[in-house]
């Protein structure tokens, strides 16, 4: 993401909507702090406003999913690696239909952790050269030092699935996930975990930052639609409930572990669930976990597990 990029997207965008797109899924910069914000634009003369940069931090493909069908046209999406692999996701589960979106695919130099950033107590942030260059004052710091910790184990830096494609390619991140939590013995990780998910308050967050957490109703939380101020006293008593409605490490864990096993072969890892917890969970290392034991024990990446063996619910005609 760089400011030539910027510039091609920003034409590319505005030639779209003169053309045979509605409207189009983007970042722009806010106003009022250095972060970008993902935000729908239906007008060639509103892409002056899209940003590209290592604070385009969200997935777009969570506000796609929201508003493709609003629109009878085709809807464009920016979409870097991540936001790609959510997409395609989307795509093969029957959610978006390809034919009505067109997706401009962005390489991706790793993403800004904000929390890292405010330490730096920044006005404003101008990316160049991999470096960000904090005003006031012009501090230069690396990317590296503010990078999304998520990042690091990327495996999708480039979009897996594009109409066009901007920006240099780029191989996975090296990182590796030298997890010490696997080394102790089985008693002292459960603990380990319990006094994670201890910290939980249950509020959903990581569920509504997902872009694959799409359902209507969540199969550990079933109280939205089920009852009524119609139901009976009888079919309340009947609905089933796996999770008490007190925040206990016990049912947290049920939740998290049900909700990691839903996303088998569907994560996109895009890191949205750790962003969104606003007690620092490290969630995304029970779905790299789960991505492990996937390959080890039955040979698949994650992301080429045949679809109905996934633990999801398969939709209607597969």
């Amino acid at each position: 993401m760089d400011t030539e990029t910027e510039k091609i997207v920003r034409n590319r965008v505005a030639e779209l909507l003169n053309e045979d797109v509605e409207a189009f899924v983007v970042f722009v910069r806010k106003e009022t702090e250095p972060r970008e914000r993902i935000t729908v634009i239906k007008g060639p003369e509103e892409a002056e406003k899209v940003a590209l940069s290592p604070l385009s931090v969200n997935n777009t493909a969570r506000v796609l999913l929201e508003v493709v069908n609003n629109f009878d046209g085709k809807v464009g999406v920016v979409a870097k690696g991540c936001d790609s692999k959510a997409i395609k996701g989307l795509i093969s589960e029957g959610k978006i239909e390809r034919e009505k979106i067109h997706i401009i695919g962005i390489s991706c130099p790793g993403i800004v952790d904000y929390r890292k950033l405010i330490a730096f107590s920044p006005e404003d942030v101008i990316f160049e050269d991999g470096k960000l260059i904090i005003k006031p004052g012009d501090k230069e710091i690396p990317l590296e030092e503010v990078i999304h910790d998520n990042c690091r184990y990327c495996r999708s830096p480039s979009p897996v699935i594009y109409d066009e494609i901007y920006g240099k390619a780029r191989e996975p991140f090296d990182g590796t996930d030298d997890d010490e939590i696997e080394k102790l013995p089985a008693d002292e990780r459960w603990k380990y975990w319990i006094d994670v998910f201890e910290k939980c308050i249950r509020c959903y967050a990581c569920r509504s930052a997902c872009p694959m957490c799409y359902c209507t109703e969540c199969l550990v939380d079933p109280v939205n639609l089920a009852i009524s101020p119609m139901s009976t006293a009888e079919e309340k008593a009947a609905y089933p409930r796996f999770l008490g409605k007190t925040v206990t490490p016990a049912d947290n864990l049920f939740y998290h572990l049900i909700r990691v096993f839903h996303h088998a072969g569907r994560c996109a890892d895009c890191g949205e669930c750790e962003r969104a917890c606003p007690m620092d969970i490290p969630l995304r290392k029970l779905e790299r976990k789960l991505q492990k034991e996937i390959k080890e024990i039955f040979g698949y990446e994650d992301e080429d597990i045949p679809f109905l063996a996934k633990l999801d619910i398969i939709p209607e005609g597969r």
